[in-house]
Formats: C-alpha cells, sequence, structure tokens
C-alpha cells in the first residue's frame, strides 16, 4: 500500500491533470448536447465578435478609397501584405506596390457581404464581397464586383491588420448565404 501511496504523491500533478481533463470532457459532452438543441457551436459567440470587427476594417478600408486616403489604407495593412488577383496574369502585389499605385479613384465603395470561414486563434479567413464604382487613369472604368478571401492577423496590442487579399472578380453582387 505504501508504495501506492509514494507513487501516487510523485505522480500527483499527472492526476490532477487527468481529473481536470474528465471533467473537461464530461462539460464538453453536456454542454455539447446543450449546443445541439440551441443549434450553437463552439466559438459562435467569438466569431460574431470577429466578424462585427473585421467588418468595420473592411468598410473603413472602403471609405479610405474613396477618400483617397491611402494612409489608411496603410494602417489596416500588415507589413508582409499580399494582394492576390486570381484574374489576369499578374503577380502578388505587395504592400508597397499596392500603396503606390496611381492613377486609382473610387466615387463608391460599398462591403456588400462578409462571413468569417475560419478562426484559429489570432488568424481569421473572412469571404468579402465588395461593389466599386471606381477608375484607374489609362484604364478607364474597372469592374464594379469582388469576391475577396481575406486572410487577417490580430497583432499582440489587440489590432487586426489583414495579411493576405486573394480577389477574384465577380459577375454581380455577391449575395450572402442563409444559414
Amino acid at each position: 500500500m505504501k508504495m501506492y501511496i509514494d507513487w501516487f504523491r510523485s505522480q500527483r500533478i499527472l492526476v490532477i491533470i487527468s481529473c481536470i481533463f474528465a471533467i473537461l470532457i464530461l462539460f464538453q459532452s453536456f454542454s455539447s448536447n446543450n449546443r445541439a438543441k440551441n443549434n450553437l457551436k463552439i466559438g459562435d459567440l467569438l466569431t460574431a465578435r470577429t466578424s462585427e470587427e473585421i467588418l468595420a476594417l473592411e468598410k473603413d478600408w472602403a471609405a479610405a478609397l474613396v477618400a483617397n486616403d491611402l494612409s489608411k489604407v496603410e494602417d489596416l495593412m500588415h507589413k508582409d501584405f499580399r494582394l492576390i488577383r486570381v484574374y489576369g496574369d499578374t503577380p502578388p502585389i505587395t504592400r508597397e506596390m499596392y500603396l503606390g499605385m496611381k492613377g486609382m479613384s473610387a466615387t463608391s465603395a460599398e462591403v456588400t457581404s462578409l462571413r468569417i470561414s475560419e478562426e484559429l486563434g489570432p488568424i481569421a479567413v473572412a469571404r468579402v464581397s465588395w461593389t466599386l464604382d471606381w477608375q484607374q487613369e489609362g484604364a478607364g472604368k474597372l469592374p464594379p464586383h469582388f469576391d475577396m478571401i481575406d486572410t487577417w492577423i490580430k497583432a499582440d496590442n489587440g489590432k487586426w491588420q489583414i495579411l493576405s487579399r486573394i480577389s477574384q472578380v465577380a459577375d454581380k453582387a455577391h449575395q450572402p448565404r442563409q444559414d
């Protein structure tokens, strides 16, 4: 018996951790039944908050384009930002290249939909659609509708910044799906 008591004392931290995990598993089992009854998923509240925060940032970006305020756009971009256009034959556009584009003007820019598709700690992936009335000097009017996959990263200071944007011209404004 003494041998078992000595073993228990030496393994106390492992036993405590095992007990905590057992309690968490039981709690998760009970709460998943409640989530199923209420049609909730883990992280729904967190994703809703993230969605609101990122939607506000996307709208800030759109407003900055209309105001031709690239310093605001720059604040929203991570230092390693890349824009990848899946139309045409263009290489990825860096933050510096994007901010250095000349002759672009927008008279309106609207975020028409946003849905967080993944959230993993400080990283959120959003499906975003925009409708713009814009043009580029020398090219004329540009396509008005875009679907994008934006990857946002939250810094230690709690500030979200966009790390990458994959952009596709769309035929019409995206209609968000009804979940």
